[in-house]
């Protein structure tokens, strides 16, 4: 029993230890956010009530049974009079059960209506739903590659601290032998405390980052993270035509939008409805006497049936109707327009978004050829040092001017993964690739 139970624990470290060391790519966290985050949770419950009341709409169309009991206790028997003489029809204790079916027959359209209306909003709230999907996702990828930017902040400004450092290393090494002065040291010794508290600076960073992927993930804020780096990955997209096309069709918020001047003209019908009668069947099993259980009633009949066809027609309400037609109809127009408004704000996010992915293009080119030539200048002017060609501020402004070129590289990575990412969001496109 000891060797089973140390086996499973065993197993159990092993297992979390495994998880713990798994590499995650983007797919991943993107699963993971889906599955665990809590908004998302909550979205799904709102849907799953959407449902609940779109189905209990659809049971205002079937028949309802009731059963009612009343007990009475009169102070007076009921009387009435014959030749002078009172003669009892009822007794101290009265008792009526009922058995109701009653059916819905006409309503003027309005039960199918709000089963309709009912659809429409279960409808409404999946698209909701998928929207906070996808703003999960565009969350997950802005946090996937903060933390793999950060990764690489980190190592960056720990090649510029060996840069710096070796560059010391050769300053004392040269002030020694009295080939340059003590001020060259020392700016020297600055430039690595500079390094140092950047260095300090880019960890915190890198911690950060993974708190908040972790807070996504919906896992503990400090749990160990290895990631999938893609940040070299150039995305490739399509035509701004399809980008639009495809927005205009699948974007929730469009869809959500449609679907709410749909309900709005269902409401214009609905009001209409109230012009039409109201129509039900009621079959009724009545029971009544003297006892609790109503068994037995020596003045009425003990028990009937009754069946009874219920019309009721509004004749006048001063024009009250014809005031809620009207504002359905205008509610219906103002939905019209903002369906229009919408479809305008969604082309212009998209070309936005288009256009901001092609300028992070340009950018990422631009960064890579500043890289190549401050890693050129960096070299050349490290060599001129050794050769006592060039004090230690050039080499010191070379290596800033380097580190400024690798951290404006690493950023126009970053950008253009972003810029991708917006891209798909404005376009709505599913949280999974």
């Amino acid at each position: 029993m000891k060797r089973a139970l140390i086996l499973l624990l065993f197993g159990l470290v092993y297992a979390s230890s495994a998880l713990a060391g798994e590499v995650l790519s983007l797919t991943d966290c993107l699963r993971l956010a889906l599955e665990n985050y809590p908004r998302l949770k909550r979205l799904a419950a709102r849907t799953q009530a959407r449902e609940a009341l779109k189905k209990a709409a659809e049971k205002d169309l079937l028949p309802r049974l009731s059963f009612g009991y009343r007990y009475s206790r009169l102070r007076d028997r009921q009387k009435i009079v014959i030749l002078g003489h009172d003669v009892p029809i009822s007794s101290y204790e009265m008792v009526e059960a009922d058995l109701t079916l009653e059916v819905p027959v006409f309503y003027g359209f309005s039960l199918r209506i709000k089963k309709a209306l009912a659809a429409l909003e279960a409808d409404v709230a999946r698209v909701e739903e998928e929207r906070g999907r996808q703003q999960i996702a565009f969350e997950v990828k802005k946090a996937y590659y903060g933390y793999l930017t950060a990764k690489r902040r980190v190592k960056e400004a720990q090649k510029s601290l060996m840069r710096l450092k070796e560059h010391l290393r050769m300053a004392r090494a040269f002030y020694a032998k009295g080939l340059v002065a003590r001020h060259q040291v020392l700016a020297s010794e600055v430039a690595v405390a500079e390094a140092e508290h950047r260095l300090v600076l880019a960890q915190n960073a890198l911690k950060i980052a993974g708190y908040r992927l972790n807070f996504l993930l919906n896992r503990k804020l400090t749990a160990p993270l290895s990631l999938r780096d893609t940040l070299a990955l150039s995305p490739r997209i399509k035509a701004l035509d399809a980008y639009l096309e495809e927005a205009l069709s699948q974007r929730p918020e469009m869809q959500a939008a449609r679907l709410a001047l749909e309900m709005a003209r269902k409401k214009i019908q609905l009001a209409k409805a109230r012009y039409y009668p109201q129509v039900d069947l009621v079959g009724l099993y009545q029971k009544r006497g003297t006892d609790l259980l109503a068994s037995q009633d020596p003045y009425w009949d003990r028990e009937n049936i009754v069946f009874t066809l219920n019309l009721r027609l509004l004749l006048w309400d001063w024009g009250q109707r014809g005031d809620q037609v009207a504002a359905a109809r205008a509610e219906a127009l103002a939905q019209q327009e903002a369906v229009r408004e919408l479809e305008k704000e969604i082309e212009l996010e998209v070309r936005q978004a288009y256009l901001d992915f092609s300028a992070a293009k340009k950018r990422l080119k631009l960064a890579q050829k500043a890289l190549q030539s401050a890693q050129e200048n960096f070299r050349l002017e490290k060599a001129r040092f050794k050769e006592g060609l060039a004090p230690t501020a050039d080499v010191l402004d070379a290596e800033a001017f380097l580190a400024a070129a690798e951290a404006h590289h690493l950023e126009a990575l970053a950008a253009l993964k972003l810029a991708h990412a917006a891209l798909l969001l404005a376009v709505g496109a599913p949280p999974l690739p």
